[in-house]
């Protein structure tokens, strides 16, 4: 009896393969996830709450914060009144999603392609589309302002060489053009790791099934619609997560190519925060953190979504016994 009731004590739980989870083990578990959770602290909550702090303040960077005065929801009311906020929070999305109907859909194609039997080199093409997304975008944002220069960039040059233009053109001259050079130019450095986020999916994908559609008569066209799709959508649901959030987090491109303009035409939310913390006369710590704030709470609001729209994805996906 007594051997029960201690064998009973020993165990807290079980794990995901159903095995029981003793009580000595929770000092390993706990071991292993304490760097995460020193790391999340300090870089994730403790900044947030920084955050919220200095968005109550009219905060200049001077002194300390509890010295300057309590302004309540002041800043809130300011950023949202504003229309450069509202203009930079609107150009922020036309971006996202511009860039996301871009990339994601191309490197889905590249990724089936270079997933073929029949394609030859295959390392060879992956490491080709990868090492754009090794280099920083700072730097290639940089090696791009001076390709695209209207007055003696090579790309300028290429394009009169072949008599494609009349005149130089000026990519960055307009809002519109300027964020379709940058959605080009970025998903082609970025898409190196779309392609290996989608092959990763198409692992998932059971060949034994798509050998079973081919014998019943499926054409590749119906294998991709009713075996591939289904079977690789909880996947896409968080690449195409991953791919809104990573763009709305543009501000290298805007900061090196145009610096916000022509005038304010390709202000964003970073740019538009940076702005009002360090390009001001008195910086305003205090506009630029609730103006963090507000955006980081539309952040949120799409993690909550994907991880509802990943669970009915899931449900799905077992619809088809894998």
């Amino acid at each position: 009896m007594a051997n029960r009731i201690h064998g009973r004590r020993r165990r807290f739980g079980k794990t995901a393969a159903g095995t029981p989870l003793r009580t000595s083990d929770l000092g390993y578990i706990y071991l292993m996830i304490l760097p995460f959770a020193l790391l999340f602290l300090a870089f994730t909550v403790w900044p947030l709450v920084r955050t919220v702090q200095f968005s109550l303040h009219d905060f200049d960077g001077i002194g300390t914060l509890g010295d300057s005065p309590n302004v309540g929801l002041d800043n809130y009311r300011k950023v949202l009144g504003d229309p450069l906020f509202g203009k930079a929070y609107l150009n922020t999305w036309l971006f996202t999603i511009g860039q996301t109907l871009i990339k994601l859909p191309l490197s889905f194609l590249l990724a089936l392609l270079l997933t073929r039997s029949w394609l030859k080199w295959p390392t060879f093409f992956r490491t080709v589309f990868f090492l754009p997304w090794l280099m920083p975008a700072s730097i290639v944002a940089m090696v791009f302002y001076y390709l695209l220069s209207p007055s003696d960039g090579a790309i300028n040059n290429l394009l009169s060489t072949l008599h494609l233009v009349d005149e130089p053109v000026d990519f960055l001259r307009s809002g519109p053009i300027a964020f379709a050079t940058i959605a080009v130019i970025s998903t082609w450095q970025i898409m190196g790791q779309y392609v290996i986020f989608w092959m990763a999916a198409l692992q998932l994908v059971p060949q034994n099934l798509l050998d079973a559609a081919e014998v019943d008569g499926a054409n590749s066209r119906q294998r991709m619609w009713h075996v591939i799709l289904p079977l690789v959508r909880p996947m896409a649901v968080i690449i195409t997560a991953l791919g809104l959030i990573w763009s709305l987090g543009i501000f290298d491109w805007i900061q090196i190519l145009t610096s916000g303009g022509p005038g304010t035409d390709t202000y964003v939310i970073n740019y538009y925060v940076y702005e009002m913390a360090f390009a001001q006369a008195r910086p305003q710590f205090g506009t630029s953190s609730a103006a963090a704030f507000i955006f980081g709470v539309t952040v949120l609001l799409i993690y909550a979504l994907v991880g509802k729209l990943v669970g009915r994805a899931q449900l799905k996906r077992k619809e088809y016994g894998v």
